[in-house]
């Protein structure tokens, strides 16, 4: 029985194919996508527990897959690790700013993939970042008392 079921939605061939298989080695049920429209359409059928994307899918109408999953309710509270070719600080403090849960800038060493993945899924209950923002903003104060 798998370990969990990840989505890897990454557009470099190679990289769907050597994350992808360590994660499988590792217990992990993966499934795979492309690009930004069918990683969004695998969210709406499956239930995931994580998903491994990079920073900048391609997608018809230039969105970030990060800023639509948090918007589309199956799919707001999933955990997100980001693996990705882009790794300045800004394309770092991007991935955090769209409620990334892990940052990982390629080339990552694979067990380094997967530490990241088994950490995240294996925390009970665990809140994304998301999550943890929706709370905070439900939670603040709000002015004359109301």
């Amino acid at each position: 029985m798998a370990k969990a079921r990840i989505l890897l939605a990454h557009g470099n061939a190679d990289c769907q194919t050597i994350y992808g298989s360590v994660l499988r080695h590792d217990g992990y049920d993966v499934d795979v996508a492309s690009d930004v429209e069918s990683a969004l359409a695998r969210l709406a059928r499956v239930s995931y527990d994580l998903v491994v994307a990079d920073l900048y899918l391609e997608s018809s109408a230039d969105e970030c897959l990060l800023r639509r999953m948090r918007h589309a309710p199956f799919a707001a509270h999933l955990p997100v690790v980001v693996l990705t070719g882009w790794s300045t600080d800004s394309h770092r403090q991007l991935a955090m700013d769209e409620d990334a849960d892990e940052f990982l800038s390629l080339p990552t060493r694979p067990r380094e993939l997967v530490d990241r993945v088994d950490a995240i899924i294996g925390q009970p209950r665990r809140e994304t970042r998301a999550a943890e923002r929706a709370t905070r903003d439900k939670d603040r104060p709000i002015a004359n008392g109301i």
